[in-house]
C-alpha cells in the first residue's frame, strides 16, 4: 500500500473516531454553567434531529435533561413530554432536516431564542425557546428551557420571523 493511500486510511480512521467520540460525548451532556442559551438550544434541537440515535427516542430524553424544573412540572415526566414532542406542534422538530438558531435575545438572566427548523417533510418550521439562568442548588447558573412555542409565519411585506 502506498503512504498516500495509508494517510488517506489514518485520516479516514482519526476522523470516524473525532465523530463517534463527539457524538458519544453529546449524548451525555448535562446542563452546565458553561453553556449559553444558543448552545442549550443546538443541543435540544440536534437531539431531536437524531431522535433515534442510539436508540428510540433518546434525542428526546436529551432534550428533556435541559427542560427547566418549572417546565418538567408541566410537561413531565419524561413519558408525557414525549407524548407532547410526538404532537403534531411540535413533531416537524423530530429527525428534522435541519435546525438552525436565527436570533437570540438575552436580558438577565432570561433569554428568547429563535429557531427555524426544515421538517423531515421539507417544511420550515420556527420555534421560540424561553429559557431562564436557574438559580437552584442543582443547576445554578445554567441556562434551561422553560418553554417552547411554535410560530406561525404572518405574511407581511417579509418572510422574515423575529422575536
Amino acid at each position: 500500500m502506498n503512504v498516500s493511500r495509508q494517510r488517506c486510511i489514518r485520516f479516514a480512521l482519526a476522523f470516524a473516531f473525532v465523530l463517534w467520540a463527539g457524538s458519544s460525548s453529546a449524548q451525555d451532556l448535562q446542563p452546565s454553567p458553561s453553556l449559553t442559551p444558543e448552545e442549550v438550544v443546538q443541543v435540544q434541537i440536534d437531539a431531536l434531529r437524531r431522535n433515534d440515535i442510539p436508540s428510540p427516542d433518546a434525542g428526546i430524553e436529551r432534550s428533556f435533561r435541559f427542560a427547566s424544573p418549572s417546565n418538567r412540572l408541566v410537561t413531565g415526566p419524561l413519558a408525557h413530554f414525549t407524548t407532547i414532542v410526538r404532537s403534531p406542534p411540535y413533531s416537524p422538530l423530530l429527525n428534522s432536516i435541519s435546525g438552525t438558531v436565527t436570533d437570540t435575545q438575552v436580558e438577565g438572566d432570561q433569554a428568547k431564542v429563535l429557531v427555524q427548523i426544515v421538517s423531515a417533510s421539507g417544511h420550515e418550521v420556527y420555534y421560540l425557546f424561553l429559557l431562564s439562568k436557574q438559580q437552584s442548588a442543582e443547576c445554578r447558573g445554567c441556562w434551561m428551557t422553560d418553554a417552547v412555542l411554535r410560530l406561525e409565519r404572518e405574511r407581511s411585506g417579509t418572510d422574515e420571523v423575529a422575536i
